[in-house]
């Protein structure tokens, strides 16, 4: 009888563990869904001054017209 009863209280306890390790993992995934929606609506454009910000006075070259006339993006 003493054996039944431990494999009864391991198995509750794998069970409520697997349980708890379910939800931390849905709390996570949550966690991170929300940081990458709100990075992404706060990352829209290069900062001011950032060496990779659009430049409109400046003309495209060759190779952006051609990828842009590619894209179907000109106006």
């Amino acid at each position: 009888m003493g054996v039944s009863r431990v494999r009864r209280i391991r198995r509750l306890v794998r069970a409520l563990a697997g349980w708890f390790w379910r939800g931390l993992v849905a709390a996570g995934s949550y966690q991170i869904t929300g940081e990458a929606i709100h990075a992404a609506a706060v990352l829209d454009a290069p900062p001011p001054g950032h060496p990779e910000r659009l430049c409109p006075n400046r003309p495209l070259t060759a190779l952006e017209r051609t990828l842009l006339k590619e894209l179907d993006l000109a106006r």
